[in-house]
């Protein structure tokens, strides 16, 4: 396979499953801010943190709104996070690479590429909000269903696979990283925690799940172990780094990309869900992120530009 296929068909994995999450999160808080009881103080600020998508923001924004900060994740071009963005870059990697994708794929993508620029505008407010980011998410199963029933197990598959893995288990780090930010203070309603830890398994899709595994209440601790360590669950940030080594141990030449999910299961392991606080399950996502930063570096040396 040509290096320049095996690249853009990764990151059409990867601007794909952008797309469904970042609906997934901006769905998530918008209930969670509904939800909230009164007094609650929420900002929408915690989206922005979310991406690190400050210096971009505040170079268009001058003040944090719902409808501005909304917009920024939904549609905004100068935000590479941006839904309409993920969905537009989707698409162009995908039309260079028509030719080792099921047909249909292609056509999916259009109908999904052209159904947000038609109705992206609608979920700025809240009426049209929750069907346009269902609907985006829906489409983005059946294309990930479309790969999954219908391609050969090769090469453009895995960097497929590859890709939407890398990103989810990157999102779904910065969705428990909100999480930890929101906690509330010990003074403030209990009723806002237990909607924060819903709202927030609810974003992954990971509530019946969840409940099945640890009983039907919904306690931090429990959900922070499982969102990082249930190796059964597909969001979980375990399972994406095991789908991720069953690739690469498939490439006969992983380089060092082995050895960077090797670091990542051993923060895993040493991690004590029990015993942190805030600021430790903060600082271990941050160190998740700069290693999946360091793999998919990584990952383009060895496989898209070799010769560099």
């Amino acid at each position: 396979m040509l290096s320049s296929v095996a690249n853009r068909l990764y990151w059409a994995g990867r601007y794909l499953e952008r797309s469904e999450d970042m609906a997934r999160v901006v769905r998530a808080y918008t209930q969670f801010v509904m939800d909230t009881p009164r007094g609650g103080s929420l900002g929408w600020d915690i989206l922005i943190k979310i991406i690190d998508g400050e210096p971009a923001y505040f170079s268009r924004y001058k003040r944090v709104t719902e409808p501005n900060v909304v917009k920024f994740m939904l549609m905004d071009e100068e935000n590479p996070g941006a839904v309409a963005e993920s969905i537009r870059c989707a698409r162009e990697n995908m039309r260079t690479t028509r030719d080792v994708m099921p047909e249909e794929a292609w056509e999916l993508m259009n109908e999904l590429n052209l159904y947000v620029r038609q109705n992206v505008d609608s979920a700025i407010r809240r009426r049209g909000r929750y069907d346009f980011l269902e609907e985006v998410m829906l489409r983005n199963m059946q294309l990930d269903g479309l790969f999954d029933g219908t391609m050969n197990r090769d090469r453009s598959f895995q960097f497929i696979r590859l890709g939407r893995y890398l990103e989810r288990c990157d999102m779904t780090t910065r969705i428990l990283d909100a999480g930890a930010l929101l906690l509330p203070d010990e003074d403030q309603l209990p009723a806002v925690e237990i909607s924060l830890w819903s709202n927030l398994l609810s974003s992954l899709s990971a509530t019946s799940a969840y409940r099945r595994h640890e009983g039907p209440i919904i306690q931090p601790v429990e959900t922070i172990d499982f969102v990082f360590n249930h190796d059964q669950f597909p969001r979980s940030v375990r399972y994406c780094l095991e789908r991720m080594e069953r690739v690469l141990d498939g490439f006969s030449n992983p380089g060092n990309s082995l050895l960077i999910l090797g670091s990542i299961y051993k923060r895993l392991d040493r991690f004590n869900p029990k015993r942190a606080s805030r600021q430790q399950v903060h600082k271990l996502i941050d160190q998740i992120q700069l290693e999946l930063a360091h793999l998919n570096t990584t990952i383009a040396a060895t496989w898209f530009n070799p010769e560099k």
